[in-house]
């Protein structure tokens, strides 16, 4: 196996052949964290240069505008959010999920508290 060309720097879980997650009760105790925050996040699973981040948010909280150098998968465990891409509003309940090419500038908005499954890559 070749080691990565970037080696992450952070509090990140040990390597290992399979990653089993359990996503409610991960975001059961990440919602645990969230009062008094608006938002917690905790990446759960990275391998090969590919994150698994749980991201739990409070009704009305807001991530300004960015965008990914790689493909993103935003899975909406539970909530409501809004998801904005050129200039269109989505509204993604619990279960849905949105997949976005590199680079589209979006941002997104919790209308409920709600928990986020992110996939990202570096590549």
């Amino acid at each position: 196996m070749s080691l990565p060309a970037h080696i992450p720097q952070g509090n990140y879980p040990a390597s290992t052949t399979i990653h089993l997650l359990d996503l409610e009760q991960d975001a059961d105790r990440l919602l645990a964290k969230l009062p008094g925050h608006r938002r917690q996040a905790e990446t759960l699973a990275r391998e090969g240069g590919t994150s698994v981040v749980m991201m739990a948010m409070e009704a009305g909280d807001l991530i300004k505008e960015h965008s990914a150098p790689s493909a993103v998968a935003i899975h909406l465990l539970r909530g409501m959010i809004s998801l904005n891409v050129d200039g269109k509003t989505h509204e993604l309940r619990s279960g849905q999920l949105a997949f976005l090419q590199p680079g589209v500038p979006h941002d997104v908005s919790a209308q409920q508290q709600s928990v986020i499954v992110l996939t990202l890559s570096e590549r």
